[in-house]
């Protein structure tokens, strides 16, 4: 058997950045779902010059061929050869629809992350950020396309729709334009779950901030509670924090990590008691499951299936720049910190929550059930 994972970046400098999708792509799916009857091959944007690389010493990824005028069904060609019994695709981007012209007997099934529907758009936008010019020159120039390859798909009873968040069906099904009572199964997000003695976490006075300090992040919310809280100390862990940096220069108690991982960014997961997400818009963030996995609560402006409010603080909806939410995030990290007993009970239930609904075997189990039993049917 044989499935092919539809993505367009897969972590790695040369292969299209350091995206969540990226991450999923490299880290979990091609690194778990293949056996020994079970090959997986990654394709990403089609490209003039289609090669094949062996990450890892064992991941094949491939740039899929870009037809031109001289060539026309070269893609066609391509695929014919590869035999794929099966794909499989992060969200539905613009490299499926280009595969599934040529691929009309086959299934997809289709894992959605992060949909997107016009709305949320319209929030992103409220930040003058490049995430929403993103939009008007990539997303929104296929949607037509992709939502009628998606319809044939449903009406030939060849897409399976699962998703990492039980709240995303929805958005799903409005971004896609597809039917209310279409079935859309809840797959989970794997984290890797640390070894770690949740009695032993060390006490501290840490809060975190970790992801990217882009806009729709909007960091600056985290920097300005720090100045309210100079008895806490403020780990800043993200891509763009130079200029952060400088703006932020003279408040004492803000450190700037930069891009973490490997031991530095458990070192700082171990010690971090709360993990504070500022974000005007969010799935369900990977550094909610990894926080929670280390024993963190999270506080949060965002509720994604009630797990900001089940391990931690949810303050309620923040349109716009959101200075205006300051104190509410600073009178909610307050409120924890203060209170021993919640901070400890979050700890234990959150990393019971992650062990039983996020870990790799249960991942790596209902994603190739549902890979292979949709080959053999």
């Amino acid at each position: 058997m044989k499935a092919a994972l539809l993505v367009e970046e897969f972590f790695d400098k040369e292969l299209g950045g350091y995206g969540g999708y990226g991450l999923l792509a490299r880290e979990y799916i091609a690194e778990y779902i293949p056996e020994d009857d079970l090959e997986l091959e990654t394709f990403l944007e089609r490209s003039k010059n289609p090669k094949e690389i062996i990450l890892d010493g064992k991941k094949k990824v491939s740039y899929i061929p870009k037809p031109d005028i001289f060539h026309p069904f070269k893609l066609k060609k391509y695929l014919e050869e590869k035999k794929i019994d099966i794909y499989l695709s992060i969200e539905c981007q613009r490299i499926v629809k280009e595969v599934f012209k040529y691929e009309k007997d086959k299934k997809l099934i289709l894992w959605i992350q992060d949909p997107r529907p016009r709305d949320d758009w319209e929030k992103i936008k409220s930040l003058n950020g490049d995430e929403y010019e993103s939009y008007l020159n990539y997303y929104s120039k296929n949607e037509t396309e992709i939502n009628k390859l998606l319809s044939k798909l449903v009406s030939e009873k060849k897409l399976i729709l699962i998703t990492q968040g039980k709240y995303l069906r929805d958005k799903a099904k409005r971004l896609y334009d597809l039917p209310e009572n279409i079935q859309i199964d809840f797959v989970p997000n794997p984290v890797r779950i640390p070894e770690f003695d949740i009695d032993k976490k060390p006490e501290t006075n840490i809060i975190t901030f970790l992801g990217r300090l882009s806009n729709v992040k909007r960091p600056w919310i985290f920097l300005e509670m720090a100045k309210q809280l100079p008895q806490y100390e403020f780990y800043v862990c993200g891509v763009g924090h130079e200029k952060y940096q400088k703006d932020y220069k003279d408040i004492k108690n803000i450190k700037f990590f930069g891009h973490i991982n490997g031991k530095e960014k458990e070192e700082i997961l171990t010690k971090t008691q709360i993990l504070v997400n500022t974000s005007i818009h969010e799935a369900i963030p990977i550094s909610f499951l990894e926080a929670l996995s280390y024993g963190a609560s999270i506080i949060s402006c965002q509720n994604p299936d009630d797990i900001t409010q089940m391990f931690g603080k949810y303050i309620g909806k923040v349109s716009g720049e959101g200075y205006e939410s300051v104190e509410k995030f600073v009178q909610a990290v307050k409120k924890l910190m203060e209170n021993k007993e919640i901070l400890y009970d979050n700890r234990k239930k959150g990393r019971e929550y992650v062990c039983e609904v996020h870990s790799i075997e249960k991942f790596t189990q209902t994603l190739r059930k549902i890979i292979t039993e949709n080959i053999k049917e």
